[in-house]
């Protein structure tokens, strides 16, 4: 059963209150940076849970116990992703509404290719955990659904999506429609989990 919001909220803040300073120091040594991932502890963004994942959602439950991280849109919180910390490439949403981490920096590429006519450059992290290393400097596509593939096509043209060496051409076949953005590599660990 899918969590009004209300329920959803209060998930993540007793989640972010369950998480010990233990999770914090091992967070960091994953490569987390600090001060991100203390101001989304701060937000109550940031929690440990025990779950029961089922494909690609998963609910409270008892069989493992995994970090949660809040995925935002306009400020709201709209899902949670829960990830393994043995397995960086595994996540399950909560209410799959949330196809990414960093959805509002999306939302402010759209808004300036729309103000003018200038280039953007959109980072593309291949894990929540290069993500959160890269302190939230754009984006990690949690779910590459219709929708996110829509969202990133309507980037078209003036847009660059930043990847990973060796992930250009697998985003490039995914968005393979008209008018997509560039895609460029760079060496810092951003990629495409698909």
């Amino acid at each position: 059963m899918t969590p009004s919001l209300a329920d959803l909220h209060t998930e993540m803040l007793n989640a972010s209150a369950r998480m010990p300073y233990s999770a914090m120091r091992r967070l960091w040594s994953m490569g987390a940076d600090r001060r991100f991932t203390a101001r989304l502890r701060g937000a109550g963004d940031l929690g440990v849970t025990a779950v029961d994942v089922e494909g690609s959602t998963w609910a409270p439950g008892t069989r493992e116990r995994r970090l949660l991280v809040g995925v935002r849109c306009n400020g709201d919180l709209i899902d949670m992703v829960a990830l393994s910390s043995t397995r960086r490439d595994e996540w399950a949403l909560r209410t799959g509404l949330g196809w990414a981490l960093g959805m509002d920096q999306i939302e402010r590429a759209h808004a300036a290719l729309a103000s003018d006519h200038r280039h953007v450059k959109l980072r593309l992290h291949a894990t929540p955990f290069d993500w959160m290393a890269a302190a939230g400097d754009g984006v990690c596509v949690l779910d590459w659904c219709a929708a996110s593939l829509a969202e990133l096509r309507m980037l078209g043209g003036r847009a660059t999506l930043e990847v990973a060496p060796g992930a250009r051409e697998g985003l490039e076949n995914l968005l393979v429609y008209g008018g997509l953005p560039r895609v460029s590599e760079r060496a810092d660990g951003m990629g495409i989990a698909a």
